[in-house]
């Protein structure tokens, strides 16, 4: 009977909770994916060193784009989302610049370049790069700009008065070399497989190593779980394709063999 009192309370403080309605700053802070839509190209931001650029020129032909839109003065969340990405770049294998190239975006039209610069440097620090490279781009801009790249991305954010910060999701973005959305990648770490073989997914194959390109076809994202998986098909298809290559050498061999014999 002593029970019955606690579970009353706790139903008391559920139905509470459920009964408080949502803070306005997190209404509007949901992920609307748009994977295979391309984002406007023609915006305009200013990066590091102050410099203004247009999204389409930080876009290479054979490279895909890590993007994340984050503010340089938050005090958790971005940082986490930020240094995750560099663990995931540390354990893919994959080089930046070299394979791949990646563009983080202040949220905050307050923020300015030297701030970029600064994180800018390190992080990439952090990642074992020169802290000049311009291989990632950190870049401000204006209210405009943002919100224009925000939504054609599908990344809801707002600004809550109360604690002067900026309430946003947790995601990274893979874009192709043509700047379409390839894959949203949530959370503060991410797998090193699932960055990479995103990163290979988003440039056809043209990234990485033939192995990852095999893994590739094994592998399939499964939305759900939010991560890439086991694809039975694809085992089957990569296992023939193992099975065909070792039964070709084989006769290979047995061929080169029966000609040596021919000839003595």
């Amino acid at each position: 009977m002593k029970l019955l009192p606690a579970i009353m309370g706790l139903l008391a403080c559920r139905a509470a909770l459920a009964a408080e309605p949502m803070p306005r700053a997190l209404e509007s802070i949901e992920i609307t994916e748009k994977v295979g839509e391309s984002l406007p190209s023609d915006l305009h931001f200013t990066d590091s060193s102050g410099r203004e650029v247009r999204l389409r020129e930080l876009f290479q032909r054979d490279k895909p784009v890590i993007l994340i839109l984050a503010y340089y003065q938050c005090p958790m969340l971005c940082n986490l989302v930020l240094s995750g990405t560099v663990n995931a770049i540390k354990g893919s294998g994959l080089k930046l610049g070299r394979d791949f190239l990646a563009l983080t975006v202040s949220i905050d039209p307050s923020e300015t370049s030297p701030l970029a610069a600064e994180r800018k440097a390190g992080y990439l620090q952090a990642l074992g790069e020169a802290t000049s490279d311009p291989s990632w781009t950190f870049a401000t801009g204006g209210e405009d700009q943002i919100r224009a790249l925000a939504n054609g991305i599908g990344f809801g954010y707002s600004y809550d008065e109360d604690t002067k910060q900026y309430a946003h999701a947790a995601v990274i973005f893979v874009l192709t070399p043509a700047g379409k959305i390839s894959r949203y990648l949530y959370g503060i770490e991410y797998a090193p497989r699932d960055l990479k073989l995103a990163l290979v997914e988003a440039a056809e194959g043209k990234v990485g190593t033939s192995l990852d390109r095999i893994l590739l076809s094994c592998f399939k994202y499964d939305p759900a779980l939010r991560r890439y998986g086991f694809y039975v098909w694809g085992i089957l298809k990569g296992g023939a394709l193992v099975v065909f290559a070792m039964l070709s050498a084989l006769l290979a061999v047995l061929w080169r063999r029966e000609l040596k014999r021919g000839t003595a």
